[in-house]
């Protein structure tokens, strides 16, 4: 988020729209989980978890050019703050407040957050590492996916093809709900629907594979499924919805 130049209002009413998205797809996967007495612990992060990251940034990029990174960011902001708050606390089945406050993804947020509003620029000797920081993300992500991918079994086929489809149903009438109610028109309009559809996130597994390693085989199935599935559910979008 360092050194972006937005619209501070705009961008805002993003952020704003990101924080509803993951608080209903938060909540309605409780709801869903509920109604049908699946193991809340195991599946809540993959049904209610955005890939809004190193896809979502990418298929935003790509719709949109630069605004559409800048808006796309706004989910990843979010998104980074219920994946270290809310997500290990229903996975693990406890909260713990000294691993949220020791956590340094929270601080990066804030930080990036004043320093976007107020048009705080950092010297280049600060900026170059934190660029190639930032840019590790990504290539780090990839062993976790690898790693998910390997431990799939046939026999979690079925599962996955569930939730899979019960994510991308959530995330289309969260992007309804939402659009509707902001009425946001091009870029801001389009991202918020792209980043509400995108797959369950890869990093979800890593809070599997610590507290209910006995799942990961079928979590892993539900994000490569789910996000074998968003090949041909993006493109859809895009055409019939977006554009």
């Amino acid at each position: 988020m360092l050194g972006q130049k937005v619209v501070l209002d705009k961008f805002l009413w993003v952020l704003l729209a990101a924080f509803l998205m993951y608080s209903l797809m938060s909540a309605l996967a409780l709801l869903f989980l509920s109604l049908f007495r699946l193991n809340i612990r195991t599946y809540f992060s993959c049904l209610s978890m955005n890939n809004t990251g190193n896809t979502g940034l990418a298929i935003c990029a790509l719709a949109f050019g630069h605004a559409g990174v800048l808006y796309g960011v706004a989910f990843v902001v979010v998104g980074m703050v219920f994946f270290f708050v809310v997500a290990p606390g229903v996975t693990s089945g406890c909260w713990s407040a000294e691993k949220i406050l020791f956590s340094p993804a929270i601080y990066s947020v804030i930080f990036s957050i004043v320093a976007l509003i107020f048009n705080i620029s950092l010297p280049k000797p600060v900026m170059f590492p934190l660029n190639i920081l930032g840019g590790m993300a990504i290539p780090l992500i990839l062993p976790t996916l690898g790693h998910s991918l390997a431990q799939i079994k046939l026999s979690d086929t079925r599962i996955g093809l569930i939730f899979a489809f019960g994510h991308v149903i959530l995330g289309g009438g969260v992007a309804l709900i939402l659009t509707n109610l902001f009425n946001f028109s091009g870029s801001m309009r389009g991202v918020l629907i792209l980043q509400s559809l995108m797959p369950c996130a890869v990093s979800t597994y890593l809070w599997i594979s610590i507290y209910r390693p006995q799942d990961s085989a079928r979590v892993s199935g539900i994000i490569f499924l789910s996000t074998f599935m968003s090949i041909f559910i993006l493109p859809l979008a895009l055409t019939f919805w977006i554009q």
